[in-house]
């Protein structure tokens, strides 16, 4: 649970640093609630050192949703590389996008979703209230 607490911080510390410069760079309107997102996220995963249930939900989903919603892209994006799609002839560096979204989004995401599933017992145990008295 260690690594995965320390991942996410890092991460999430990352996105918040990145997100913040390019906001500062240059605004734009999607930029703002990204970063807001990511500040959340952070915050999410600081609160989740304490096994709060509802920072973990927010550190157990961000990672999932953001792996649903770039992973998709970057494969389909590989995949006209490899085989020589006419935008890849014609902008050769739209490649080196794609490869930063992956390194930046999508490694991680599923560098966690594969931790949680490593510890899913340990997960599901700050789920389950044990012994709360009630019937």
């Amino acid at each position: 649970m260690k690594a995965i607490r320390l991942i996410q911080l890092m991460w999430a510390a990352g996105l918040v640093a990145i997100l913040a410069a390019l906001s500062l760079n240059a605004p734009t309107v999607t930029g703002l609630p990204l970063l807001v997102l990511a500040a959340v996220y952070l915050l999410a995963c600081i609160r989740a050192w304490g096994s709060s249930r509802a920072a973990w939900v927010v550190a157990l989903v961000a990672p999932v949703v953001i792996c649903a919603r770039w992973l998709p892209m970057v494969l389909l994006n590989a995949v006209a590389f490899v085989r020589d799609d006419p935008v890849y002839l014609d902008s050769p560096a739209t490649i080196v996008v794609v490869a930063i979204d992956a390194l930046v989004l999508v490694v991680p995401s599923l560098v966690l979703i594969a931790l949680f599933w490593q510890q899913r017992t340990a997960l599901q145990a700050l789920f389950i209230a044990h012994g709360t008295g009630a019937s």
